[in-house]
């Protein structure tokens, strides 16, 4: 089980490589869902076990600090502003253009952000090398127009044979 980050990290960044459309909206999803999921709901539903994200065994004593000192006095306040800001990041992710490019940027600089959390959290920079490939490429669509825009016919398409 310990490996499935990775194997997760990995798919996620083999998908940005071939099919980095459809990868860009499973990451902007998968922020969102994340940020719901675990962020708000943990942050609420368990303070504690929000605040051991980043005692229990962070890879860096200053996480530890940052935790007991910052994250423990307002873990609820805290998780929702984490899930705010990943859930406006996965919105970036989603949106067209600069948006989308400003969107992945955060998320790159999110993902190695939280490394240090623990050893389980460090598959992302895989993740985030994904992503940096998606920088690389052209998102001039959103989310909607993705879904709404009609497929772009075939010269075959149409005709009567």
């Amino acid at each position: 089980m310990r490996w499935a980050g990775t194997l997760d990290s990995v798919a996620v960044s083999l998908l940005c490589l071939v099919r980095p459309k459809a990868a860009r909206i499973f990451v902007g999803v998968f922020f969102i869902i994340m940020a719901v999921g675990v962020n708000a709901a943990l942050s609420i539903a368990a303070p504690e076990q929000f605040v051991k994200l980043g005692t229990d065994s962070p890879l860096t004593p200053l996480y530890r600090w940052f935790f007991e000192n910052v994250v423990a006095p307002t873990p609820q306040l805290i998780g929702i502003l984490a899930a705010a800001g990943e859930s406006a990041l996965g919105l970036l992710i989603l949106s067209g253009g600069r948006r989308a490019r400003l969107g992945l940027l955060g998320a790159i600089i999110f993902l190695i952000f939280i490394t240090p959390l623990g050893i389980w959290t460090l598959p992302n920079p895989v993740l985030a090398s994904g992503l940096a490939w998606l920088l690389t490429k052209e998102h001039p669509r959103n989310l909607l127009s993705v879904f709404r825009s009609p497929r772009p016919r075939t010269a075959t398409e149409g005709t009567l044979t």
